[in-house]
Parts: structure tokens; sequence; C-alpha cells
């Protein structure tokens, strides 16, 4: 696959089939977050694989607990919406059934370059749903848990820094359509 491929054609996934990603795949697929490019070259993320039955009941108790200052947001931002609204809830609460939800964390509690740290772990990120979709594995890349990011943390990762992100990941039960783009996002001076 074209890497210009990867980047129009993947899309963000919200529902999963029951198919468990091989152990081989995550493996490529998290070696290719840590070869992300990083500030000072201090790799600054730490990633958790939540693939277990145990792991991903805890993961989706967790983020129920998201849901009321979620909402909120949502209704602001698409009251007019309201089948959005419940469609995104259910995604959270479930995450989509995916098998497989990587937690992004920042490797260490403290990086005097806080905004470097969390750059670096996007890019990683990055580089992890590119090479998923590579592979023909669906993603989808989660700030909500955010809401709950402080209690993931000590729950999966109690050593490490801060939660950057989660992301679902599996086998797309649908096919989304690209969402349209937006004008003005760049100039070239």
């Amino acid at each position: 696959m074209e890497l210009k491929e990867a980047i129009y054609g993947r899309r963000s996934v919200r529902k999963y089939t029951e198919r468990q990603i091989s152990d081989e795949d995550i493996h490529e697929i998290l070696d290719a977050a840590c070869w992300a490019p990083s500030a000072v070259n201090l790799q600054h993320w730490y990633f958790v694989a939540c693939r277990s039955e145990e792991a991903l009941s805890k993961l989706q108790e967790i983020m129920g607990g998201s849901i009321f200052g979620l909402t909120k947001t949502l209704q602001n931002r698409f009251q007019n919406h309201p089948q959005v609204i419940e469609e995104t809830l259910d995604f959270v609460k479930s995450m989509g059934g995916a098998r497989t939800v990587i937690l992004a964390f920042l490797q260490n509690p403290h990086y005097e370059e806080s905004t470097a740290a969390i750059e670096s772990t996007a890019a990683a990120i990055q580089n992890m749903i590119l090479t998923a979709y590579s592979k023909g594995i669906a993603s989808c890349w989660l700030t909500a848990p955010l809401l709950v990011g402080e209690e993931l943390r000590e729950t999966f990762a109690p050593e490490h820094g801060q939660l950057v992100a989660a992301v679902t990941m599996g086998y797309s039960d649908l096919e989304p359509k690209a969402p349209r783009r937006k004008e003005g996002r760049y100039i070239i001076c």
C-alpha cells in the first residue's frame, strides 16, 4: 500500500467485528509507533494494549464514568443532531466492540516541555493507525477518555504520565464515508 493511499483512505471506525488482531500484527503496529520522531529523541510514549476480557471490561467500566462530561460537550456541539449524540455515547461506552484498545500515555509523569511530549506521542499514534490501516485493521483515535484520564492512568499505567489518547482497533463492521474537508486550513507563503 502506498503511503498516500493510507493517509487518504483511513477512516475512524466505530463498530468492529469479533475477530481478534493477531499478536504479530499488534507487535508490528506498536513497533511502528515507537519509530515516530520525538522531541530531543526522548521517545515520550508508553502504550498499554488492552486485549484481555478483564482489561477490556475494566476499561469499559471506567469509560462509563466519562459519559456525564461527554454528554454535555456533545449536546453543545450537536444540539440539532440527537442521533449523533446517542451514537457517540454508545460508542464510548462499548468501544464499538473493539477487541483491542490501545491507551497512549506519556512515559514519565513530568516533562519540562509537556507540549513537545504530547506532540511526540501524537506522532507515534499516527504511525500506529496508519500501520494498522495498511494491514486491513480499522481504528478510531479517541480523546473522550481524557475525561477519565487519571483513573485510566492509575489503573493501567500508574508509574507513567498522563493519558494522551485511546485508540480502538479491530476489523471494521461498517464502511464509514470520508467527512468533507474544511477549507482554509493552510496557506503557502
